[in-house]
Order: structure tokens, then C-alpha cells, then sequence
């Protein structure tokens, strides 16, 4: 593969940048960074291996993705025993992660609307995880009290939500709001965020109450010390209610 690899997609051309440096190979569209990992399909970032630490906390093997990207975290678990179902609105997302990044045949992959398929589907999932972006942003009708609603229809009654979030700014709200629609909705919530500006924080919702702060437990093979370093730098925190006019 020589670098850069563009392919097009009706959502913005997805660009494959490997690194023979660090032995890597990252996704990337309209600007965001979907992707990153090592050559054995481990992700080197910090989030992931959140999302992945947590999940292995439940005892649960059904797993619902919402958001797809280069495929690492559901390749991640599927490894690990779990049973993932991916959804994603870009087909050219499936093709890739299973051409590049190593996605199993095992991942059941279905394009279309995350939130519709939630509206939809009578099957019952353990863990539903969302990381659906357009680039670096998620889609405006993901964040609403909506979601909740859908999620609890298909999730069992010890499950869990995980919800991927990028912010911006040192007081991106994005996080507290996304929390506060769920507790709305009637869910316990939970958010473990990051210290600086440009970062990602994850709101849990759900059977959360027992879940730790996770270690790196599988490490990638490419600059672990780095991704060791900004996942031990995620904490919880209170999460906080929008202010009111």
C-alpha cells in the first residue's frame, strides 16, 4: 500500500495512511482520525482500549456497535469471545475494515442508520457501544433523548451503553449533555473524561455502577508507553447539567 490510499465514499474519501516507522496504518475522513493500529489490528488509542476494558467487564458476550471506521474495536472483541454486531451508514467503512484492518467474517455488519436499526431491531444485545462521526463530529440526531429511549428496547436489563464522545474545547459540553439526556431518559450515568482540550470522554449508561477505570490490558505493539500514558489519564467525574436561560 503506498501512502496515502484514498478511496471515495458518498461521505467523504476515506484516506489510509500507513506508517513504516511505527509498523501503523491510520483511517482517516473528513478530517477526523477513525483509526489507528498496530500490524496485528491492536488499536493505539487510548478510548478504545476504554471502550474494550469496559466491555470485557460485563459478563454479557452480545455486542451492539454503532459506528464502524476502520472496524479496530469490534476486531478487538470479537478476539476476545464477544458477539459483535456492527452497524454503520458507509458501506465503503465494512469493505475497508475487513480488507486493511482485519475485521473477522465472525462480525455480523449491516449498513444503515445506527439510531433506525436501534428503532427496529427485536434482538436483545449485553453492551450497545456508539462511535458513530461524520469526520470528527457526531451526527446531531445521535445526541438527543431519542437515543436513550431506543437504546433501552434493545438492550437486556443488566445492560450497558457506551458512548464515544470527541470534544473540542476544555468546556465542550458535549459529554455533560449527552449524560444528562440519558439520566433523562431514567438511566444511572456515568463519565470518564480526560484532562486538556481536544479529547475524547465516554459516557456510560446503565448497569454502570460496578465498572473500574480501565488498565491497558491488551497492548498494541507500536508506541504502547504513549497510549498507556492517555489511558491512564482518563478519570471519572461528576458530569454536569446544561445551564438553563
Amino acid at each position: 500500500m503506498a501512502p496515502p490510499f484514498r478511496h471515495p465514499s458518498k461521505f467523504g474519501v476515506i484516506t489510509l495512511r500507513p506508517s513504516k516507522r511505527h509498523g501503523t496504518l491510520t483511517y482517516e475522513q473528513k478530517g477526523g482520525n477513525q483509526s489507528t493500529v498496530d500490524a496485528d489490528g491492536v488499536s493505539l488509542d487510548a478510548y478504545i482500549h476504554a471502550l474494550y476494558g469496559f466491555a470485557l467487564q460485563r459478563p454479557g458476550k452480545r455486542v451492539l456497535m454503532i459506528g464502524c471506521g476502520g472496524g479496530t474495536l469490534a476486531t478487538m472483541l470479537a478476539r476476545a469471545g464477544k458477539r459483535v454486531t456492527a452497524v454503520d451508514i458507509d458501506k465503503v467503512s465494512f469493505r475497508l475494515a475487513k480488507r486493511y484492518f482485519g475485521l473477522p467474517p465472525a462480525v455480523e455488519c449491516h449498513v444503515g442508520d445506527g439510531l433506525a436499526f436501534l428503532r427496529k431491531t427485536r434482538r436483545k444485545f449485553d453492551i450497545l457501544i456508539i462511535d458513530a462521526f461524520i469526520g470528527e463530529y457526531m451526527p446531531t440526531h445521535m445526541k438527543g433523548q431519542g437515543l436513550g429511549e431506543a437504546a433501552r428496547r434493545c438492550l437486556t436489563g443488566a445492560g450497558v451503553v457506551l458512548v464515544n464522545i470527541c470534544l473540542h474545547t476544555k468546556i465542550d459540553p458535549t459529554a455533560d449533555r449527552m449524560a444528562e439526556g440519558l439520566a433523562a431518559a431514567g438511566w444511572p450515568v456515568r463519565l470518564l473524561d480526560s484532562p486538556g482540550a481536544e479529547r475524547n470522554a465516554i459516557v456510560l449508561a446503565g448497569n454502570v455502577k460496578g465498572l473500574r477505570r480501565p488498565a491497558l490490558t491488551l497492548p498494541p505493539a507500536a508506541r504502547t508507553g504513549w497510549t498507556r500514558r492517555n489511558l491512564k489519564v482518563m478519570r471519572f467525574r461528576k458530569w454536569k447539567r446544561a445551564k438553563r436561560r
